[in-house]
């Protein structure tokens, strides 16, 4: 596994991620445990952890998937707000998880709060958010929120990718993105 813990503060930053590592793959799929490289990083509660973090998701990206700048830039983007909520809204140090797959890019984020995610009604004219979870599902259709086993929780996202080859050998483009929609939505 490749792990990089993310400091409080970027001064205190000189490491680069490791490289990433390989799973096995798994019998079953589940969330997260996917066969493919992976990395992983601890993040502080802090906001200028969301900045760490999505400087070195950007670096493990480049290293699996190269020449994909549209995945790239999604991929930031849902890293940027799963680990800005678990940031706003548990105030506690997390864990995040990236996986590429053949097809798709898993992110799980763990915090310390077992509150899942709630979507609300983005007011832009307040500054006070409520965009992230309506663009990760635009992104990535699925949200998965998982308990853990004595406090808080894993929330995954699963974004499509394009595959490498289809089963003839032939290139594939991703599936396209659920339909962006600011009503409430059920996860």
């Amino acid at each position: 596994m490749s792990t990089t813990a993310i400091p409080a503060s970027p001064e205190h930053d000189t490491r680069t991620p490791a490289p990433p590592q390989q799973r096995p793959a798994p019998d079953a799929r589940t969330p997260g445990a996917g066969g493919g490289p992976y990395w992983e990083a601890a993040f502080s509660g802090t906001p200028e952890a969301v900045a760490l973090i999505r400087a070195a998701a950007r670096v493990f990206f480049e290293r699996v998937r190269p020449g994909h700048p549209r995945e790239e830039e999604d991929l930031l983007l849902v890293v940027s707000e799963l680990v800005t909520n678990a940031v706003r809204h548990t105030h506690g140090p997390g864990t995040i998880t990236v996986t590429a797959l053949d097809d798709e890019l898993d992110i799980a984020v763990t915090d310390t709060s077992r509150t899942p995610p709630q979507p609300r009604l983005p007011d832009p004219q307040a500054g006070t958010g409520g965009l992230g979870l309506h663009l990760i599902a635009a992104l990535c259709g699925l949200l998965q929120v998982t308990p853990n086993p004595g406090a808080g929780k894993t929330v995954h996202a699963h974004l499509p990718c394009t595959r490498h080859t289809d089963d003839h050998g032939h290139r594939t483009p991703p599936p396209p993105p659920a339909a962006f929609n600011p009503r409430p939505r059920t996860w």
